[in-house]
């Protein structure tokens, strides 16, 4: 898991140099229901929940970053606008900036987003 987080690390500090600016929230959940395949969360102000684009921009850099069998751990890309209360919540935890993760309790997250979370990581959370 260490090698994915660190490559995931390098495509989020990629991704915030070509577009100047940063991510708000990046982090993996791992949810009960999922078949042992992660969601990458991703929030920032150049990404729109919306268009079709900003999951394409996301999915050519997994693609470029990661191996196969790396790809198929990701279930899904979740786009969270910046004032989803769920990008709130997790800016809330802690400030992390490029080169470090955090593993989130996943009790405290099942218990706040209602569904089952096996596993979490926190890779970027950049305060309000």
């Amino acid at each position: 898991m260490k090698e994915l987080l660190d490559k995931l690390k390098k495509l989020i500090h990629s991704l915030e140099k070509e577009k100047k600016s940063e991510f708000l929230i990046c982090a993996m959940f791992l949810p009960d229901e999922s078949n042992d395949k992660w969601h990458f969360i991703l929030s920032a102000p150049w990404l729109n929940s919306g268009e079709l684009e900003s999951y394409k921009l996301i999915s050519a850099k997994l693609q470029i970053s990661l191996t196969e069998s790396e790809l198929l751990q990701i279930a899904r890309i979740v786009i969270l606008d910046p004032e989803d209360q769920v990008v709130k919540f997790l800016q809330t935890l802690e400030t992390l900036r490029n080169g470090g993760y955090k593993e989130l309790r996943p009790e405290e997250l099942t218990e706040k987003f209602k569904f089952v979370i096996k596993r979490a990581y926190l890779l970027r959370s950049m305060p309000e």
